[in-house]
């Protein structure tokens, strides 16, 4: 007849295999569950639109600067466009809304939509993009600043080359006061007639 004490030790055995395997599956299923949390933490877009109030441009040899100032949720903000591109004020501009973190400031960043796919954006680490990087210095004129659920968009006007410029401060960071000296840098990119200027913190 079969032993007790033999299917008491055989039941034990069989628990303690069956504890072993679930504990060794719970590590590999945390890690096949960590991308798909990472992928959940992707930067949010929104596709919304603003009045345009005033358009402002300026020159540099072939290099040229278009941005808008809009009224977007009832506040004032202000967007690069292409220079190729022209719209004039009184004009609704389709805009992408970017929220994202910048070294722990939570920024607000608008462009216009025809440019969602960054081909306004200056690639300094790559050898074809054609971009240099010169220094200026101006004082601020006028401040520009909003926020949207915690995320912030700051910049400022000064004069540069005597032409009204917009400098962004790609942090958001604390608003500066008008009349301070502000150290920034000018963007050439692109080639021939579509060289673009952009100026930023």
């Amino acid at each position: 007849m079969p032993n007790p004490h033999d299917e008491k030790t055989a039941s034990l055995v069989l628990i303690g295999v069956t504890c072993l395997s679930l504990f060794a599956f719970l590590p590999m299923a945390a890690d096949a569950q960590a991308p798909e949390t990472q992928r959940s933490l992707s930067t949010p877009i929104n596709y919304e639109s603003g009045r345009v109030e005033e358009v402002i441009t300026a020159a540099d040899d072939r290099a040229r600067f278009r941005a808008y100032v809009l009224t977007w949720r009832s506040m004032r903000i202000v967007v690069a466009g292409a220079p190729e591109r022209s719209h004039g004020p009184g004009d609704n501009l389709d805009i992408a809304v970017h929220r994202m973190e910048v070294n722990g400031h939570k920024v607000l960043r608008f462009a216009e939509s025809a440019s969602a796919s960054n081909e306004n954006e200056v690639d300094v680490e790559s050898t074809t993009s054609g971009a240099s990087i010169t220094l200026g210095t101006a004082r601020i004129e006028e401040t520009v600043s909003a926020e949207s659920d915690g995320y912030r968009f700051v910049g400022y006007f000064v004069t540069w080359h005597d032409k009204r410029v917009f400098v962004v401060d790609p942090q958001s960071a604390a608003t500066r006061a008008v009349g301070e000296t502000l150290n920034f840098r000018v963007w050439r990119s692109g080639f021939g007639a579509t060289q673009r200027l952009s100026f930023s913190i």
